[in-house]
């Protein structure tokens, strides 16, 4: 890649990056909270450089002051330092909190994970940087159940392999080069994860999925067929198509 394409494709990167973390105020639940990258990628560079919008009012006092406290704590935490933050002014900046990354290091996240990979639910991120792929591979690992995790890298990186798996066990949905704000209601929708993502982790709480949350099932055994529900019936009166004895009937 000539350096020019690498350097536009930081700034994508930084950009999009931005736009998901910022997007309706930072209050989506797929909004991304934790940004690892290779120190030298020249990724902090562009995020620094990248504006960030207006502070915008958050859906009530409480999330408002939730996310205060979230943010000052990482901010505050031993290895943390702004990246970049929206300067906050005016009446209504209790409740229009300011727009910020954070930046520190995978060594520090690895060091206190419980700390500093919380959810800061509102317009803040952090970035972290790693020295090599066995950081990145670690802080994965110590990750708690996640809706989503997305890996920015192209198909033949060989810390892909080998991350791929991980994440796989981390999240509901895991993306490629692309950013997880955003739920389509498709057949393929995935919107949940591994515990304390979702407390249901054998389904989707978004798609035709979805369904089954609020299924549960029953077998009738030896009941005759006049007693049972219309969809169980030797007749089909509903003419749907059905499982007897392991063969599809249309």
């Amino acid at each position: 890649m000539a350096k020019s394409d690498k350097v536009a494709a930081v700034a994508e990167i930084a950009e999009q990056f931005v736009a998901s973390v910022v997007g309706s105020a930072g209050q989506l639940c797929t909004k991304p909270g934790l940004l690892l990258v290779p120190a030298g990628s020249g990724v902090i560079d562009a995020l620094a450089s990248v504006v960030l919008p207006e502070p915008a009012p958050l859906l009530n006092d409480s999330i408002a002051a939730g996310f205060r406290r979230a943010l000052d704590a990482a901010a505050g935490h031993d290895g943390v330092e702004v990246l970049t933050r929206t300067p906050a002014s005016g009446d209504d900046a209790d409740l229009a909190p300011a727009p910020a990354l954070l930046r520190t290091t995978a060594a520090a996240v690895i060091a206190d994970p419980d700390a500093l990979v919380s959810e800061m639910f509102g317009p803040a991120a952090l970035v972290a940087e790693y020295d090599d792929d066995a950081q990145l591979v670690a802080v994965a690992k110590l990750l708690e159940g996640q809706l989503t995790a997305t890996i920015v890298a192209e198909e033949g990186d060989a810390v892909v392999r080998e991350l791929l798996p991980v994440l796989a066990t981390k999240a509901g949905r895991v993306l490629w080069n692309q950013w997880p704000t955003g739920v389509s209601v498709t057949w393929a929708q995935q919107h949940g994860g591994p515990y304390p993502a979702t407390t249901a982790v054998g389904t989707t709480s978004v798609g035709t999925a979805a369904i089954t949350r609020f299924l549960r099932p029953v077998a009738y055994q030896n009941v005759p067929d006049a007693l049972l529900p219309a969809a169980l019936q030797e007749a089909n009166p509903l003419d749907i198509p059905r499982r007897v004895d392991g063969v599809l009937h249309p």
